[in-house]
């Protein structure tokens, strides 16, 4: 252990007793250097491959394996020759680890002895190409259940390195012409393996063979998040036959089973999945009811627009929220339907229909609806109508939103602000610069906030009349839309706000003027770092962190050593090692 962690500078002195007249030391030696792992022995590993003692003599195999050094590879494949069963076994697998190519005709007849066919298989899957598939392909048949999976897992490897039109020439090919063989009953085993790299390669081969009497395995396999990858593009091999056998299976298996064959169903725009997605519509499980409403929605079967509707009175908000999008995906497909649907809604005594309603006007591009839907009597419908109106970017639905700037709902105008900004244009300017006057400071925020967002010039006036008058959350959203829109008065005004009382304020402008380069920092320094709140100096701190150069080390040190707050603390420390 000593030796071992000693490492490369052990090596010199080990590498002169490789020739101990003990064969125990020389094995022992040998296996030091393997963990060492320094290529420059690989001379002496290549010359104790002729060493007399067998254990000498594959303990320097397994070395060469461990070092992977190219120079190992003519070296171990002389080795082979000797027909040394045990030895061969090692040289095998030291080979598949430096993972160089080896002439195809030199590997494969070792597979005729049943010891090494597994080994063989390995090997083969790290440096083997074309030219071995033919073996793996009948070791798929072999008895031995090790054997069987070393073969399939070499096989996937392979195809893997192939460029696309050879793999599916030498490899899929041949895997389909095993569709409706017995060899699929006696494959489908393979994935309960307990080696994670077993049941994946199983799961492709048997995608590929695309045999439905895989689809339950690889229904169950879905389960599993880790194989689920897998066994979707096993899915996607079989092609419309195994989703119409998953299909078919879809009444006799569990709630699980059917969210997922749901789910694949929608991943592959499966046309004939109406009937079972209408059953999963209307099942017992929540789950269930959302996934099929959202994959009924993505395909786009338009005839199953009333079962969704039914969902619009479901007990799970969920499921009432994947209905109300998939018809909103429908309307992209059949607008009437999903027309009449919303005019039903608008009208409903319960006002989250009423708000369904909004989403759907939305969809259909429905301003005129939408603007109803402002004035109606419940605050959370007015939002929806609000809501969807941003999203429709329509610069006639300006009009329809000024009126809901003066709703009595507070969160009714804060959306509103928002809603504005989202839709942008002159028109939203004018509104948004009343908006500001708003009592409510949340209100006066968004309109800020929105501005900001617009980067109207003419706005700032307006906004440097609130930087002037307010404090608390009016002046640091306006300080904030000052930055956004820019200006020769941003500077200025950022530094004079170092001096706030509000420590939110100074983190703003401390936030605001990082933006704007280093040439602040040595003026402020002393201020910000001396300042009475603790948050405002670790502000400062994490500015100086991205700015700052080496000319700050000698302050941070003095500054640090003072410092009573363990987070500052921490901060100064972090950037003190960065600078260093």
């Amino acid at each position: 252990e000593a030796l071992e962690r000693l490492g490369e500078a052990s090596v010199p002195i080990l590498s002169r007793h490789i020739s101990d007249p003990d064969p125990e030391v020389r094995k022992f030696v040998i296996d030091i250097l393997g963990t060492i792992g320094d290529v420059v022995v690989v001379p002496l590993l290549v010359n104790a491959l002729e060493d007399p003692d067998h254990n000498v003599c594959a303990a320097a195999a397994e070395t060469l394996g461990k070092i992977a050094d190219p120079r190992g590879v003519a070296p171990l494949v002389e080795v082979l020759k000797r027909n040394d069963l045990w030895l061969s076994f090692t040289v095998l697998e030291a080979l598949g680890k430096i993972g160089k190519p080896v002439a195809f005709e030199l590997i494969a007849p070792l597979a005729g002895e049943n010891l090494l066919k597994k080994a063989v298989y390995d090997c083969l899957g790290a440096i083997g190409g074309e030219e071995a598939v033919s073996l793996l392909m009948a070791g798929l048949k072999e008895k031995a259940k090790n054997v069987r999976e070393a073969s399939a897992v070499a096989l996937i490897r392979i195809r893997e390195r192939l460029p696309r039109d050879i793999a599916r020439e030498t490899v899929d090919l041949k895997l389909m012409a095993l569709k409706g063989s017995p060899f699929v009953d006696s494959f489908i085993g393979s994935v309960e393996s307990s080696d994670r790299v077993v049941k994946e390669a199983a799961v492709t081969i048997l995608g590929l063979i695309g045999d439905e009497r895989a689809t339950g395995t690889l229904l169950d396999g879905c389960r599993d998040g880790r194989l689920r990858k897998y066994c979707l593009l096993a899915f996607e091999s079989m092609g419309e036959a195994g989703i119409a056998a998953l299909a078919d299976a879809f009444p006799t298996t569990d709630d699980d089973g059917r969210c997922f064959i749901a789910y694949i169903c929608g991943e592959f725009r499966y046309s004939g999945s109406s009937a079972l997605l209408r059953m999963g519509i209307h099942g017992e499980s929540p789950e269930l009811r959302k996934v099929s409403a959202g994959v009924a929605g993505r395909i786009g079967l338009v005839d199953l627009i009333d079962d969704l509707v039914a969902l619009l009175d479901d007990s799970d908000n969920d499921v009432q929220k994947s209905a109300v999008e998939a018809l909103c995906r429908l309307a992209q497909i059949d607008r009437e339907p999903v027309r009449r649907v919303a005019v039903e809604l608008i009208g409903s005594a319960n006002f989250s229909k009423r708000g369904f309603s909004a989403v759907l006007f939305a969809a259909l591009n429905d301003a005129g609806k939408l603007s109803q839907l402002v004035k109606d009597e419940e605050p959370v419908v007015r939002m929806s109508a609000v809501e969807a109106l941003a999203k429709l970017k329509s610069p006639e639905a300006v009009s329809h939103l000024v009126i809901t700037l003066a709703d009595e709902d507070v969160d009714v105008r804060i959306a509103t602000a928002g809603a504005l900004g989202e839709i942008g244009g002159d028109k939203v300017i004018k509104p948004l610069l009343l908006a500001l006057e708003d009592e409510n400071s949340w209100v006066a925020c968004a309109a800020l906030k929105s501005l900001g967002r617009l980067r109207n010039q003419g706005s700032l006036p307006s906004i440097v009349m609130i930087i002037e008058k307010s404090d608390g959350l009016r002046l640091i959203s306006a300080l904030q839309a000052l930055a956004e829109i820019g200006g020769e008065s941003v500077l200025d005004t950022m530094k004079a706000h170092l001096d706030n009382p509000d420590e939110e304020v100074v983190k703003v402008a401390i936030e605001i003027l990082s933006v704007f380069g280093n040439g602040w920092i040595d003026q402020y320094a002393e201020k910000l770092l001396h300042h009475p709140h603790w948050d405002v100096r670790r502000s400062f701190v994490r500015a100086m962190s991205g700015l700052a150069g080496q000319n700050t080390l000698v302050r941070l040190r003095s500054v640090m050593e003072a410092e009573t707050d363990d987070l500052v603390k921490d901060a100064m420390a972090e950037l003190l090692e960065r600078l260093r």
